[in-house]
């Protein structure tokens, strides 16, 4: 019994080392997806979520709203508007089959990078509008 426990144990440990690892958010390691902005909107904790027509995955900037997207502006500069999308390919034993939102690490509009955690600098090209 002992033994049985210990291994259920190390399994936990390790799913949970797994799951926890940062997920390499690089160009080497991007999936992309083109496709038109069917809707912008937000989600989670201030997440600027994209919604693609005949797409069932939802992609969003984390904490976009926060760091230098206004909700509003993003609809207006992005809604019915071609985008290209780069997500990181990972996999966690927390979502074993995937999920249905991923997170972007790269998107650009109309040959415009739009957002870009590539790079330590400027991570958004589109600044908030200026409060008048």
């Amino acid at each position: 019994m002992k033994r049985i426990l210990f291994v259920i144990i190390l399994i936990t440990i390790a799913f949970l080392i797994i799951g926890l690892m940062p997920v390499k958010r690089s160009k080497e390691n991007a999936i992309v997806i083109v496709g038109k902005v069917k809707s912008v909107s937000e989600g989670g904790v201030k997440d600027l979520v994209f919604e693609l027509e005949n797409n069932s995955t939802a992609y969003y900037i984390n904490r976009g709203l926060e760091n230098g997207f206004e909700l509003e502006d993003a609809k207006r500069q992005f809604t019915g508007k071609n985008i290209t999308l780069f997500y990181a390919d990972s996999w966690t034993p927390l979502a074993p089959f995937g999920t249905t939102s991923k997170h972007i690490s790269h998107a650009i509009v109309n040959d415009t990078v739009v957002y870009n955690e590539w790079e330590s600098f400027q991570k958004h090209i589109i600044p908030k509008t200026q409060q008048r």
